[in-house]
């Protein structure tokens, strides 16, 4: 039997949202045989069984991670899979991977957010295979889409995942009938860490403004977690945050943190090279906190 006379054999590696919503777009689609699916045991307990409850009930088969399971799938597809896999059975099978960033230049945790918080005009996702060395291997698809400054990873993400969702049944079948070729990454890019809800923490608003509004584009809710700032001991969150740029305040000395103005319900604050105009806050419970709380003058960060 030639390769094109049978469906491509597909085993899904991986435990999250995105990665149930990959299996049931590849099990619902007559190019594909869903051979099963391992989990990603690092994920709390309760998470992992609440998704193999789901995999089964939409007849998926549950595997262990182990060359038995996987010898006989054409390819393996990982997605939200966070441990390393042994180097033998990258080296002997096909493992594929879908990448929360585009390759080569932004590699490794949160490369999206890197991206944003280094000015990209562009983010995205990337097919690619693996190989030794983490997101290095040959490119098979890059997804890109164009985002503004005055657009958060929270607007694009559904957008993102649902193209990615939407294309990665074809894009097998292409690898497998061979109309996708792959490409030889540059060997150029950074491998960027994780970002975690304590980078959020503005602290007394000691950064130029342009990196506490792209610290907010990376981090908005609800995909991210924010980020905040602490008043005489309570933690509130910025909803809404533009930099103070077309004020032209950027001659202008003060000490950061510092309420400068209040005008219109929106609070302006120094930071350390111009101000931020921030128009929404929230409190820790995700409640709305007017403007008229505070006064011009209050040292934010304390």
């Amino acid at each position: 039997m030639s390769v094109l006379e049978q469906n491509m054999r597909i085993i899904l590696l991986g435990t999250g949202d995105i990665a149930l919503k990959v299996f049931l777009k590849l099990k619902n689609d007559n190019r594909i045989e869903m051979k099963g699916v391992i989990c990603d045991d690092s994920v709390k307990e309760e998470v992992n069984a609440e998704y193999q409850r789901q995999i089964e009930e939409n007849g998926g088969k549950i595997l262990s991670f182990e060359e038995e399971s996987i010898k006989d799938a054409d390819a393996v597809f990982t997605c939200e899979y966070r441990k390393a896999i042994p180097q033998k059975y990258v080296d002997k099978y096909m493992f594929l991977n879908c990448h929360a960033g585009i390759l080569p230049k932004y590699r490794g945790f949160s490369a999206n957010p890197w991206a944003i918080m280094n000015g990209e005009q562009q983010i995205g996702y990337t097919i690619h295979r693996m190989d030794e060395k983490l997101d290095n291997g040959d490119i098979y698809y890059v997804g890109k889409f164009p985002i503004s400054y005055q657009q958060t990873y929270a607007d694009l993400y559904d957008t993102i995942f649902d193209d990615m969702i939407d294309r990665i049944p074809g894009i097998l079948a292409g690898i497998y009938e061979g109309t996708i070729r792959a490409t030889k990454q540059e060997k150029s890019g950074v491998y960027c860490s994780k970002f975690n809800a304590g980078m959020g923490n503005l602290g007394n608003f000691d950064k130029p403004s342009d990196y506490i509004v792209n610290l907010h584009r990376c981090m908005a809710r609800p995909h991210g977690t924010g980020i905040f700032f602490y008043y005489k001991g309570e933690k509130y969150y910025i909803g809404k945050i533009t930099s103070g740029t077309d004020l032209q305040l950027e001659n202008y000395l003060g000490i950061p943190g510092k309420i400068v103005n209040i005008e219109s319900g929106v609070i302006w604050v120094k930071t350390r090279d111009n101000i931020v105009v921030i128009s929404e806050l929230l409190n820790e419970h995700g409640e709305i906190v007017k403007a008229d709380c505070f006064r011009i003058g209050n040292q934010l960060g304390r």
